[in-house]
C-alpha cells in the first residue's frame, strides 16, 4: 500500500509539474515576429528627361524590381520582377501590386545599350500609391567629357624586386549624356574607361564583387583595366584595384592618363626609404600618418593637372642597407687552439735548431 500511495504521489507530482510548465513556458507563437500584412497600391512613373531633346523610347518594357528581407537579419533579396510599357507621353503604371512594409522596389528601363533605373525606394507603413521617376539619357562616346578626378598610387615594396601598388581612380562624367564606348573587353560587355597600367605590370587583382564591372585588356607588356559599365552624370565612380611591378632602384617608371586628370598622388612607405624625382613633372612633397594604421607615408602631389593622353614619368630610387660581411665570433677554445700550434711550432723551431747545431759540433 504504501508502494502504491508513493508511485501515486509522484505521478500526482509529475502531472503538477507539467501544468505549471505550460503555464509558465514562454508561447512560441507569441514570440515569433508576425508577418506584415499585404497591402495593395499601385507605382505610377515617368520618364525625366537628363538630355536636352531626348527621344522617348515609346513601348519599350519598362521593369519594376521588388526586393524583400525574408528574416530581420538577413539581406533583400529579389522575389519579383514585373514589366509593362511606356507610354506616348513618357509615363508608365503598374496596378494593383501586394507589397508590405520594408520592402525595396525601383523601376528600370534600357535605353541606348544601358539599363538606366529610379532610385531604390523602401516603402513605409502606411502604404499608398506614389510615383517612380526614371531620369533618361542619351549617350556619348566622346572621351573628352571623362576626367579623373583624383588617381591615387600606394607603394608597397614587397621586397628589392618587386613592389606591390594599390591604385585608386575616381572619375566623373561633364554634360549630360552618359558615356560609353563601342569596343567590347574580354568579357563580352562595352568598354567605358580604359586605365593603362605601367609597362610590366603583372598580377592585376580586384574585387571579385566588380567582376562584372571591370575586366583585363590591353597586352601583356601593356595591360590595361577596363570599366564595363556607363558613367551617369551627376554621379562619381571609384575604381580600385592593385597590381605587382618588377623594381630595382633607379628605374623610371611611365604611365598613360588617356583622360584629364586633375589630381595625381604617389604615396611611398617612410620606411621603405625611398624617395621620387621627375626631370618632366614636378610634385609636391609632404609628410601624412594614416589615421588607421599609424603608419607614416611620404606624399608626392602632383602639381599641375595631365591632359588627355599625357604621360606621367618619375622616377623611384631606394637607399637600401649595405649588406655587412658576417663575422664569426672567436671563441675561446679557438684561442687555444692557436696559442698552442703557435707554441708547438716554436718548440719544433728550437728542437730543429739544436739538432742543427749538434750536429755541426760532432763534424769538428
Amino acid at each position: 500500500m504504501l508502494r502504491r500511495a508513493s508511485l501515486a504521489l509522484c505521478l500526482h507530482l509529475i502531472l503538477l509539474l507539467s501544468a505549471l510548465s505550460a503555464l509558465t513556458a514562454p508561447s512560441h507563437a507569441a514570440q515569433a515576429t508576425p508577418t506584415p500584412a499585404l497591402v495593395r497600391i499601385t507605382i505610377a512613373g515617368r520618364i525625366i528627361a537628363g538630355t536636352d531633346g531626348l527621344r522617348l523610347p515609346v513601348g519599350a518594357p519598362v521593369t519594376l524590381h521588388l526586393l524583400r528581407a525574408t528574416t530581420p537579419d538577413t539581406a533583400p533579396v529579389l522575389i519579383q520582377q514585373l514589366q509593362t510599357s511606356l507610354s506616348a507621353d513618357g509615363t508608365f503604371r503598374f496596378e494593383n501590386l501586394a507589397f508590405q512594409p520594408g520592402d525595396l522596389i525601383f523601376a528600370s528601363l534600357r535605353y541606348e545599350n544601358a539599363q538606366q533605373a529610379s532610385a531604390i525606394v523602401k516603402l513605409e507603413a502606411p502604404l499608398r500609391d506614389f510615383e517612380l521617376p526614371i531620369k533618361l539619357y542619351e549617350r556619348t562616346d566622346d572621351a573628352a567629357v571623362v576626367s579623373i578626378e583624383r588617381a591615387q598610387h600606394t607603394f608597397e615594396f614587397l621586397n628589392e624586386r618587386v613592389a606591390q601598388i594599390l591604385s585608386v581612380y575616381v572619375l566623373r562624367v561633364q554634360g549630360d549624356r552618359f558615356f560609353l564606348t563601342n569596343q567590347s573587353a574580354p568579357n563580352g560587355k562595352l568598354i567605358a574607361v580604359r586605365l593603362p597600367l605601367p609597362i610590366g605590370a603583372v598580377a592585376i587583382a580586384f574585387d571579385p564583387t566588380l567582376d562584372q564591372m571591370l575586366s583585363i585588356g590591353g597586352s601583356a607588356i601593356a595591360p590595361e583595366v577596363l570599366l564595363t559599365r556607363p558613367l551617369f552624370p551627376e554621379e562619381r565612380y571609384e575604381v580600385i584595384f592593385s597590381y605587382q611591378l618588377p623594381f630595382s632602384s633607379g628605374a623610371t617608371l611611365d604611365q598613360d592618363y588617356l583622360y584629364r586628370t586633375e589630381q595625381v598622388e604617389i604615396r611611398l612607405p617612410q620606411e621603405a626609404a625611398a624617395t621620387l624625382s621627375s626631370q618632366k613633372q614636378r610634385f609636391r612633397q609632404s609628410l601624412e600618418t594614416s589615421p588607421s594604421t599609424g603608419r607614416a607615408y611620404l606624399v608626392y602631389q602632383l602639381e599641375q593637372a595631365l591632359q588627355p593622353a599625357e604621360r606621367l614619368i618619375f622616377t623611384l630610387n631606394r637607399t637600401l642597407p649595405t649588406p655587412q660581411p658576417v663575422q664569426r665570433a672567436v671563441r675561446a677554445e679557438d684561442t687555444t687552439w692557436f696559442a698552442a700550434l703557435v707554441l708547438g711550432l716554436t718548440a719544433l723551431g728550437a728542437l730543429g735548431g739544436a739538432i742543427w747545431l749538434l750536429q755541426r759540433l760532432l763534424r769538428r
